[in-house]
């Protein structure tokens, strides 16, 4: 759904000073849903071009940001921000092709310890001979990236990559080894993820487009098959540790009677914060070539009772899929929990977003400031959400 606002352009030229308008069309996006395999407009109103990539979310920033191969003008990495979703507002484009003759997916993560944004991507030559893998960092999100290095990981050939950080902070590239993409192979990064280690490990699956998370102590792998643009039968695997050994276990689309993964590629697996084990399944519908018209399918995650990933498709779908997070106790909204450090008196309370622990307790929560009695700092919990660090910190209570 999208609202149209008409604005005119008024110019004034040098020679006669004659004043005239041309009418400039612009859009407003309201999209409530996903809408897998259709045309989906951003902020600029036109098709989103970020293929092959992934999703991260900011705490510091409360957005989402969408990276992927961008075939528009300039060629190279774009970036999309969102606070929905649905929604997307055009970035640009953070890195560009320039000389660099192939640059697909891309993935880009935030360094706490470096403070920038770090991505990888597969970097090629024309005859996809080369197979590197090449990283790039930038102090934003929206770039600009600066190229550090390109490389064969660990002395194999790299292609289609896929990314997952565990719950400890550790993050591992995915990637279609050696020749004609043989196997999948797994390298953990350095703490800062601008490098690799030798902690690499052979899946043993003839395959890419992987995308990876963790499920009830388990580990999931979803991978296509070796099939250039088009879509194939997708494959999932799974293991009691993130370094293998990995079990094929099959298709996990549910009544795809074409067996080609809802005419998808697979790229990325989106774990969604502040929902319960809430898994975004990221596929390109490449439609024969990799072009900026190429088509999402965006679908829901889900486990069955035995812990068996399934994929069913539905034509449009929200966030009511899954379950907020919800702290289940009787303790009623804006009531404090603990109290630390207190002193003064007709201070005003403004929340911030901590994104660590406090209390034992994961922070990641957004609530309307409101007042306190004393200044200090306070954990309350909202009688539906994560539980948000208060801090206490103006002088005098707002008008």
């Amino acid at each position: 759904m999208t609202k149209q606002i008409y604005f005119f352009a008024n110019t004034l030229t040098a020679l006669a000073s004659i004043m005239f308008s041309m009418p400039v069309w612009a859009i407003e996006t309201n999209y409530t849903s996903f809408q897998p395999g259709t045309v989906w407009l951003a902020n600029d109103s036109v098709h989103i071009d970020c293929h092959g990539g992934n999703i991260i979310y900011s705490t510091e920033k409360k957005k989402y940001y969408w990276y992927g191969e961008h075939y528009g003008t300039p060629a190279g990495v774009a970036c999309y921000s969102s606070l929905d979703l649905y929604n997307w507002i055009n970035e640009g484009v953070v890195l560009q092709k320039g000389t660099i003759q192939v640059c697909e997916r891309p993935k880009v993560i935030y360094s706490p310890s470096l403070k920038k944004y770090v991505m990888w991507f597969h970097y090629d030559n024309s005859s996809y001979s080369l197979a590197h893998h090449a990283d790039a960092t930038s102090d934003s999100a929206t770039g600009i990236f600066t190229m550090i290095d390109n490389f064969l990981p660990n002395g194999h050939q790299s292609r289609d990559i896929g990314m997952f950080t565990d719950t400890t902070g550790k993050t591992y590239i995915l990637y279609a080894a050696d020749k004609t993409n043989v196997t999948i192979r797994m390298v953990e990064l350095t703490a800062d993820y601008t490098n690799i280690t030798t902690n690499d490990t052979n899946i043993s699956a003839h395959c890419e487009g992987p995308g990876m998370c963790g499920y009830k102590g388990n580990y999931y792998l979803i991978t296509s098959p070796c099939l250039g643009w088009s879509p194939g039968q997708a494959a999932w695997y799974t293991a009691n540790s993130v370094m293998g050994a990995y079990t094929n276990k099959g298709d996990p689309c549910i009544g795809d009677s074409a067996h080609n993964t809802f005419n998808s590629q697979s790229c990325f697996i989106f774990k969604v914060p502040g929902y319960v084990n809430a898994f975004i399944y990221m596929g390109d519908r490449w439609n024969g070539s990799g072009n900026k018209n190429s088509q999402y399918v965006f679908l829901p995650i889900e486990f069955s009772s035995t812990g068996a990933m399934q994929l069913n498709y539905y034509a449009s779908w929200n966030m009511s899929k899954f379950t907020p997070v919800e702290i289940r106790n009787s303790i009623p909204r804006k009531t404090a929990m603990k109290q630390l450090n207190l002193q003064g008196n007709g201070k005003y309370a403004v929340y911030t977003i901590c994104g660590r622990k406090v209390s034992g307790m994961s922070v990641n929560s957004s609530l309307s400031a409101f007042s306190l009695q004393h200044a200090g700092v306070y954990i309350i919990v909202p009688e539906k959400g994560i539980p948000a660090r208060i801090v206490v910190e103006h002088n005098r209570t707002p008008q």
